[in-house]
């Protein structure tokens, strides 16, 4: 008998690590390292850890587990709940390119993402984001790891951050057409997070965000 448990034992953990190794061969750490940087602007309205909560969407954790419009918290759009379908590569990639074509009426504001491999990038970022492993075969292509954001507007300390934060709302370039005294940038942030619905940031952040915005689009760069 404990001959036989013991075998069984085996045989489980041989299937558990066969389908670790497999999703393991199916990402590129490459792509995935690249889909979190292109994907931080995702972080600006779902979280992504496992003890995820809604936010201004809903969390991202689990979602290559679950139905389309399937975290039960969250109040999806009549469009997005009508897909009675798991999220899958194909599906995200449709979803990506632009939201509001997928799913007329969608609550996500953000337009889209235009370059294919940037896309395949994030959907490999996606993937990891899982309490088991997915059997997703995503395409590995060359995609320069590139903060998201980056070609929009400058380079430099704290520009993840502001994606983060700024872009889930509205377009980057918004930010870059402003020519704000640091007082300024201060006081539209405050707006935002008292009118707009932005989350409300630590003193670290705050000054991590004021330091690149009054850097690079401060009265003296406009």
């Amino acid at each position: 008998m404990e001959l036989k448990n013991v075998r069984y034992s085996l045989i489980h953990l041989c299937l558990l690590f066969g389908s670790w190794a497999g999703y393991a061969q199916a990402l590129n750490p490459e792509m995935v390292k690249a889909g979190k940087l292109h994907g931080a602007v995702c972080m600006g309205c779902h979280s992504v850890t496992p003890d995820s909560k809604v936010g201004i969407g809903p969390p991202l954790w689990n979602l290559p587990l679950r139905k389309v419009a399937g975290f039960d918290d969250y109040d999806y759009s009549t469009g997005l709940s009508e897909y009675d379908m798991k999220w899958t590569p194909e599906t995200l990639d449709s979803f990506l390119t632009s939201p509001s074509t997928f799913s007329p009426g969608t609550k996500m504001v953000y337009p889209g993402v235009a370059d294919e491999g940037h896309r395949l990038a994030i959907i490999s970022w996606l993937a990891t984001l899982s309490d088991k492993p997915t059997d997703w075969a995503i395409d590995s292509v060359d995609v320069k790891s590139l903060g998201s954001g980056q070609k929009i507007i400058e380079s430099g300390a704290g520009m993840a951050l502001v994606v983060a934060k700024c872009s889930g709302c509205h377009s980057l370039h918004l930010v870059k057409q402003q020519g704000l005294s640091r007082e300024s940038w201060l006081e539209t942030l405050e707006w935002m997070i008292d009118e707009q619905g932005m989350d409300a940031l630590n003193d670290t952040e705050e000054k991590q965000i004021l330091d690149y915005l009054s850097t690079h689009y401060g009265l003296e760069t406009s």
